[in-house]
């Protein structure tokens, strides 16, 4: 079986593990005093303020002698080393520990630091120290610093350097935190509610398997008191039986021990008158003794092999073993596949995008064929719809018209509405720069709120349009080829999808990149990632290597993986969610369709 897994690469910058919260501590700390910084430039291992920090995959830093140390006496030779942090492993390169980056950007504030503490113990920090006894009444906004008078005539004087009074610099600077602390604020209440969700989805999580546990052991619980009432009325009989079997053995050893003595007795008697000396005696007494033998031998003897039914055990009539139950689990199982390589009803030359169209149906941009697809989720083919253009993507907007939104090989994106006649199209730059700009449209996705969001591969960009006569509203650049696009409703993030690409980035509304997903297939980097879509669980992303190794998978809204849904597809290209939940995947010539199941585990 194929495993699958990713690397997340965040995209924040990190000094060893110093973030951006703990740099301004660090500077409020620096204008109280530097005997409260050290903590932050301190490598776990050794205790002391880093010497040429190296650093891990997870981030964490520490001294390359602290390293060497750790890893020679404990996992020497080994080609991987785990953070004594975190035990995150970190693949090794050849030269082992000193083949590890460098954490220049740490070392340099170290540096940046160890000066300001020279500075700092050398005096007042309001006194220039290059002009004796001269106030620094300036702050040089080139080199972001205090200045003095004689500073801004000799080392800092205009037009190369830009200084303006310290007092005028503090109230503008500390506004300038202000409008960074709101931007801030918001990014807090996001993870605050990021958490706050993770940790309600835990405890359902958790109370969901406490309760299949419960189940579980009441399930037990109750066949076992059913299976020891059965065993003591099985008991009970049982012992009826054997205390009824005892009182005949009882009677009968009974009566054969009467007979056994009576016998033994005369039997001793009639000896005793056999050797008796006198005749008269034994003459006399023989008739009697005679009498009592022929009686005593007329007596049947009870029967000597008596042997009474005993009882015995049938096990019940089963199918199988006891089974208190099952564990199930959901997996994505084809439901159905439709279409083959042509140009008639259900075929398809060239099926790219997909997208979900109510009431149960899909849209398929047929590239090849110039056209659109609409057709059943059991693959009845609906409508056609014929354009002069090759159509590379398709999203439906769900208003009162049904709309859906198609992007071509052309300068304009084009809404059909419910009819699926040509409502109207609209260029993604303003009208009077269509003819000198260059544009190579290839994606398209819906906000929420009917925004239509388009990718254009060739300014790298995706624009953001009004869904009522398609005005430009937004122009966000991008790190990744928008070749495919998707929108989460809940985040309101950005999927961004490059065909080429072995990266998926994540981005804010406002573009920049949150997170980037690095699929790989069999633990190594996928070479081609191509359709995404979300839905409230995560993103969901196409990946492949070459035929028939598609794989879909599944991330959480940060960009972690979860799992791989669905294996060995041929060439998937776009995906999304139908309107009963199905997975919906276009490759070349069909679409495959799958929906979750329960399976015994």
């Amino acid at each position: 079986m194929n495993v699958c897994s990713l690397t997340i690469a965040p995209v924040q910058c990190n000094y060893g593990l110093i973030s951006f919260s703990n740099l301004i501590c660090v500077q409020i700390t620096m204008a109280n005093g530097f005997n409260k910084i050290s903590q932050h430039f301190t490598c776990d291992i050794c205790q002391d303020r880093y010497k040429q920090p190296k650093i891990l995959d997870c981030v964490h830093s520490f001294c390359q002698a602290c390293l060497e140390e750790y890893y020679t006496g404990r996992y020497k030779d080994a080609p991987k080393i785990p953070c004594p942090v975190c035990q995150h492993e970190t693949i090794l390169p050849d030269t082992r520990i000193q083949g590890l980056k460098t954490n220049f950007h740490l070392m340099g504030i170290i540096e940046d630091v160890s000066k300001e503490e020279t500075v700092a113990h050398s005096g007042d920090e309001s006194k220039c120290h290059k002009h004796k006894g001269e106030e620094k009444w300036f702050y040089c906004e080139t080199c972001q610093e205090l200045i003095c008078r004689a500073c801004t005539v000799l080392d800092h004087c205009k037009p190369n350097h830009q200084y303006i009074d310290r007092g005028k610099a503090s109230l503008k600077y500390k506004q300038s935190l202000k409008d960074v602390f709101l931007d801030f604020n918001t990014d807090i209440k996001g993870l605050e509610q990021s958490l706050a969700a993770s940790s309600a989805a835990q405890q359902k999580f958790t109370k969901k398997v406490n309760k299949t546990i419960k189940a579980v052991q009441e399930r037990a619980a109750k066949l076992r008191a059913e299976i020891t009432t059965q065993e003591k009325t099985l008991l009970n009989k049982i012992d009826q039986i054997q205390q009824d079997g005892n009182r005949v053995y009882d009677e009968h050893q009974k009566s054969i021990s009467t007979m056994l003595e009576g016998k033994q007795h005369m039997l001793e008697m009639a000896k005793d008158v056999t050797n008796t000396p006198s005749e008269c005696d034994f003459l006399s007494l023989y008739p009697i003794i005679t009498d009592d033998f022929k009686y005593l031998k007329s007596k049947t003897p009870p029967r000597s092999d008596i042997e009474l039914s005993c009882p015995s055990f049938t096990p019940g009539q089963w199918t199988g073993a006891i089974s208190l139950g099952k564990l199930e689990e959901d997996k994505w199982e084809m439901c159905c596949g439709f279409g083959k390589r042509g140009k008639g009803p259900g075929a398809f030359d060239g099926a790219w995008g997909i997208t979900a169209t109510p009431p149960g149906e899909i849209a398929v941009a047929d590239f090849s064929n110039k056209r659109v697809v609409i057709c059943s989720n059991e693959g009845q083919p609906k409508e056609s719809i014929p354009l002069q253009s090759y159509p590379r993507d398709i999203a439906a907007i769900h208003n009162l018209d049904n709309q859906l939104v198609v992007v071509d090989d052309t300068k304009y994106v084009k809404v059909f509405d419910k009819k699926n006649k040509l409502a109207f199209q609209f260029p993604t730059v303003p009208q009077s720069e269509v003819d000198k700009t260059e544009v190579n449209l290839w994606s398209v996705a819906v906000r929420k709120d009917g925004t239509i969001l388009v990718g254009d591969v060739e300014r790298m960009v995706w624009t953001e349009h009004r869904p009522t006569d398609g005005q430009l509203l937004h122009t966000v650049p991008v790190q990744t080829p928008p070749y495919f696009l998707a929108v989460d409703h809940c985040t309101e993030r950005v999927v961004v999808c490059g065909v080429g690409k072995q990266k998926v980035d994540v981005a804010a509304s406002d573009g920049e990149t949150r997170s980037i997903i690095e699929p790989t297939i069999d633990g190594k980097p996928a070479r081609c990632c191509r359709g995404v879509c979300c839905d409230g669980s995560g993103i969901y992303i196409t990946v492949c290597n070459e035929l028939g190794t598609g794989h879909i998978h599944h991330y959480d809204l940060d960009g972690v993986f979860l799992s791989c849904l669905v294996q060995y597809l041929r060439t998937p290209c776009g995906i999304t969610f139908t309107s009963d939940g199905q997975l919906a995947i276009s490759e070349p010539y069909s679409v495959k369709m799958y929906q979750r199941e329960s399976f015994v585990i």
